[in-house]
């Protein structure tokens, strides 16, 4: 039994205790000050505020130090309602806040220091099993604390530890504006009011003064914790590197996935940071639903999901997410003209490329049908043909009559129905838009769905990256929360954009592509899951996702206690995608060419697998090369395919030659960070 315990047990006039509450039963993994900044950090962005974590620390500690001046009462003796409601007319004044009221900010607030405190605390087991001891003899237990927290969000603390039926009540000071570190006047009245003799009451905790020295003024018992190891962590905590620990969370997940059997699976951390920034841009932006589009939207909605449940975000302050079917297919389908306006142009100058027969399935046309119209015309309907959507057969097709009809129940159909799915979400996206959440790489589906609803309704998108720049107009407004080419492209994006493909696997779905829609609220897709595809999935993506999941809650506990910044995220990201790309073994290259035979394009002649041929390069290898010894990085897109290639040619063994240029566009990038300081060059 503790040493405290048995004293109070063993003096018989004792059968009251009080107790301190932090650094005595409760104690936390950093120092008490950087709790302040935790808050701030889940205040931040719960409210979707543009403002430094360390600004909103200095903020509220300023207003404290100006409440306790003026109100003449020690920092610990500030009203917490006071404090928050100075900070709330603070950030108000200074247009950080908007469209805020105080209520709402209020509730936020006190989750904030919840949440904070409890992603950092743990309990003193061993004094927590005395009073669990002293509580089954009858004894009467109160905590008595000098917190800036009030009792509400206390009790809330106690519960999370299971620990709140040892307690008769709970005092704190800045809910009485009284304190134990003010000549202990907070314990008269804590003996008033729970009708306890001073006699016969213990006090423990471990602040000498405020514990032990005032207790016993006002005829209390006082025992002295001293706690010297609790004390030098906290001391510690003072000092050391944020980075560090946040490096030290990351790798420690990345370790956990290169030495697990799920190949790739430290692509989780780029999911983490991207389901974190997603949530914080949806949070500035005042964003009620999010629309996550299949495929790849799947896994990043479980994921967006885990995240907010996990964070203890509350129903009336939560982004309702919601998973909508659609694909580059099926979004054109949507988006068709009447055949006189309709230019039948391809999503990709490469997907321009199919057979009558292809062209003709797209809009859904059953295969009798087919073989009518194809004899028609007058083609091979099996014949495949280059720039399809310009050639003869298409004017051929405009001209027929059942082409026509056939063309125009479709397109009219399908928007008929997939009105119908809109509708079914029950969101009013005329009044608040519609935000799309994807893997990337350039709008499609966005610019298809905004075409869609006649230009009218505002589409968003937030992809992990955007590889390209289409048509963006004010409503049509794009985001690549990982990666960009938007304003502009970086070094980081260079890096992060290579290896889509992975990206694209990694988060595939467990069900098929759409092709398109129906009028039947149970089943409104029309969809094909292509066997390989489904093969790949169920073989080797599900198990990874499973995997990534548990990596996921890692990531959520490890780094929840972190103030890190995203210059720290992005640095890390970066590195981790250049280890990934060049550092690639034989296990992992193995897997690369087994899922690339389930890579299923559902757009144009609907070709199955993947392979990288080296003949498409749009530069000579001399300008490659060039480029490589000037700017590394922009040449990394093809650094990451030279092992696969290496490996399909059983020439694995010459992969040291791709390794060994991490080495050098680390140095490069180095070398330009020092000699070309003002940054005048790309």
């Amino acid at each position: 039994m503790n040493n405290t315990i048995q004293k109070i047990k063993n003096d018989s006039s004792i059968n009251v205790v009080f107790t301190d509450l932090f650094d005595t039963l409760i104690h936390r993994t950093v120092h008490p000050n950087y709790v302040y900044r935790i808050w701030a950090k889940f205040l931040i962005r719960d409210l979707g505020l543009t403002l430094d974590v360390g600004v909103l620390f200095k903020i509220r500690a300023n207003v404290v130090s100006k409440l306790a001046a003026d109100m003449k009462l020690s920092k610990v003796e500030v009203p917490y309602e006071l404090v928050m409601k100075e900070v709330y007319y603070r950030l108000i004044n200074s247009n950080i806040l908007d469209n805020v009221e105080w209520l709402e900010f209020y509730n936020i607030t006190m989750e904030a220091d919840y949440r904070s405190e409890t992603s950092v605390q743990f309990i003193n087991a061993s004094l927590v099993d005395g009073l669990k001891f002293l509580k089954s003899e009858n004894y009467n237990i109160y905590i008595v604390s000098d917190y800036h927290l009030p009792k509400s969000i206390i009790l809330r603390l106690l519960d999370f530890h299971g620990i709140t039926d040892i307690f008769n009540e709970v005092f704190i000071s800045c809910d009485y504006k009284k304190s134990k570190e003010s000549a202990g006047n907070l314990y008269p009245l804590v003996l008033e009011a729970t009708g306890s003799v001073a006699a016969e009451t213990a006090m423990m905790g471990d602040n000498k003064t405020s514990d032990v020295i005032n207790s016993v003024k006002h005829g209390i018992s006082g025992n002295f914790l001293k706690h010297y190891s609790h004390k030098f962590r906290n001391k510690k905590n003072l000092f050391g590197n944020v980075e560090k620990e946040f490096i030290k969370a990351c790798k420690k997940v990345e370790k956990n996935c290169k030495k697990s059997d799920y190949p790739f699976s430290e692509y989780i951390i780029h999911f983490y940071f991207f389901t974190e920034r997603l949530y914080t841009e949806a949070k500035k932006n005042g964003i009620k639903d999010l629309f996550f589009l299949a495929r790849e939207g799947h896994y990043l909605k479980h994921l967006f999901d885990a995240y907010q449940k996990f964070n203890g975000i509350s129903s009336e302050n939560q982004i309702n997410t919601h998973y909508f079917k659609a694909s580059r297919h099926s979004a054109k389908q949507v988006s068709l003209k009447p055949i006189e306006e309709e230019k039948f142009a391809p999503i990709k100058k490469n997907y321009d490329v199919m057979t009558t027969a292809q062209f003709l399935e797209s809009f859904n046309i059953e295969e009798k049908d087919i073989l009518t119209i194809a004899s028609a015309v007058g083609v091979d309907k099996d014949e495949e043909i280059e720039n399809f959507s310009a050639s003869d057969v298409v004017i051929k097709l405009r001209a027929n009559d059942a082409f026509k009809e056939a063309y125009e129940l479709h397109r009219v159909g399908q928007r008929d129905a997939f009105n119908n799915y809109l509708n079914s979400f029950n969101v009013d996206f005329k009044s608040d838009g519609m935000t799309l959440v994807d893997v990337g790489w350039g709008g499609t589906m966005q610019e298809c769905i905004y075409q869609y609803l006649n230009c009218e309704v505002p589409v968003t998108g937030y992809y992990i990256g955007l590889r390209e720049i289409y048509t963006i107009e004010s409503k049509t407004k794009r985001y690549g929360l990982n990666f960009t080419v938007y304003p502009k492209k970086g070094y980081s994006d260079h890096i992060l954009q290579a290896n889509g493909q992975l990206y694209e696997q990694l988060l595939a779905a467990p069900h098929g592509s759409t092709l398109g829609y129906k009028n039947n609220p149970e089943f409104p897709t029309i969809e094909y899951h292509e066997p390989n595809e489904k093969k790949v999935f169920d073989e080797f993506i599900s198990p990874i996702q499973k995997f990534m999941d548990t990596q996921f809650d890692d990531l959520m506990k490890s780094l929840n206690g972190l103030t890190y910044s995203d210059t720290m995220v992005q640095n890390y990201i970066t590195g981790l995608a250049l280890r990934l790309g060049l550092f690639t073994n034989r296990k992992k290259l193995k897997f690369i060419q087994l899922i690339s035979k389930g890579f299923y394009q559902n757009v144009g002649g609907n070709k199955v697998g993947m392979v990288y041929d080296p003949s498409q390069l749009s530069q000579s290898k001399i300008q490659l090369l060039k480029e490589f010894i000037w700017s590394p990085e922009k040449t990394f897109r093809y650094l990451v395919k030279v092992k696969p290639l290496l490996y399909d040619k059983k020439m694995a063994w010459m992969g040291w030659t791709v390794s060994s240029s991490y080495y050098y566009i680390k140095l490069n990038r180095y070398l330009k960070s020092r000699m070309f300081t003002k940054d005048l060059i790309s």
